[in-house]
């Protein structure tokens, strides 16, 4: 997180290269914890003045190197690592050796070969999320500006330190004054804007996705004219592959449960959603809104 916070830091400019140019930004705000993406609010000239999120998935700041059990070490980003895992052959890459007894210390080789493995294993997972998320976006085209913010463009990271991978990065809309779901309170929602969002989700899969991490940190509420209500952070996604028969879409589908944890959440917040009606829990009475 340190080095994130300096070379994320507000005020500092970075650059995304796409395929038919390259863009400069500078940095207004880094949020934090850091988990699956770097997330930067940002704002560049060639975009307009309105600032832009930006995700870059840089299996450097991955949260999955610090690990909080014991018997498994944290497993720090080094150059040296990246290097050895860029120069790993292809079929070089066995994950379940990641799981054997670690070397010994006095082992160097073994150590250095671990630590490439690592590597390679952190990059495989940042840049399977950025394609998921990506490839989400994509599918649900007809819903972004609407339930789920607009994206802009695609590209990777122009690193302003020495690297041997290139990370890949969205750029999608900033929804001003947004509230997470876990924040908002129940009785500020539009009865339309909650159902409105129910029926989104459940039209997922219908565009070839999933989201695979509805919580109440992915829904967010804008309290401002005109309000919305937006799911966002797609890089635990699902999109359907071109050989996946129904069947076995449908049994990943109603693994993920979008559209029932959305329910659950809303219900939680006094928000009933039933067959695109959606009553408010008033104590011992509901007050039912036609959506």
């Amino acid at each position: 997180m340190s080095d994130a916070s300096v070379i994320f830091a507000v005020g500092n400019r970075i650059s995304l290269t796409t395929k038919e140019r390259v863009l400069t930004f500078t940095i207004s705000k880094l949020f934090t914890p850091i988990t699956k993406s770097v997330v930067l609010l940002a704002r560049c000239a060639e975009l307009g003045a309105d600032p832009v999120v930006i995700k870059i998935y840089d299996p450097r700041f991955l949260d999955e190197r610090f690990s909080t059990v014991p018997s498994q070490p944290s497993r720090p980003w080094t150059l040296a690592a990246e290097r050895a895992a860029a120069e790993l052959p292809p079929d070089a890459f066995d994950e379940s050796q990641l799981w054997e007894d670690e070397p010994e210390q006095d082992d160097v080789g073994g150590q250095a070969k671990r630590a490439a493995l690592w590597e390679e294993q952190f990059r495989r997972l940042s840049f399977g999320c950025f394609e998921v998320e990506l490839g989400a976006y994509e599918h649900l085209r007809a819903l972004q500006g609407c339930e789920i913010p607009r994206l802009y463009l695609s590209g990777v990271l122009l690193p302003s330190d020495e690297r041997a991978i290139l990370p890949p990065a969205i750029v999608i809309e900033y929804i001003p004054d947004a509230i997470s779901l876990r924040d908002v309170s129940g009785d500020v929602v539009d009865a339309r804007i909650a159902a409105g969002l129910v029926r989104a989700v459940d039209s997922f899969p219908a565009h070839g996705v999933y989201h695979g991490d509805v919580n109440h940190n992915n829904v967010l509420f804008k309290r401002s004219t005109p309000m919305r209500a937006v799911v966002i952070d797609f890089g635990c996604a699902g999109v359907r592959e071109e050989a996946e028969d129904d069947e076995t879409w449908q049994f990943n589908v109603d693994f993920a449960g979008d559209g029932v944890k959305l329910r659950r959440l809303l219900k939680d917040k006094g928000i009933d959603i039933v067959d695109d009606a959606v009553s408010y829990e008033t104590g011992s009475s509901d007050v039912a809104s036609a959506a």
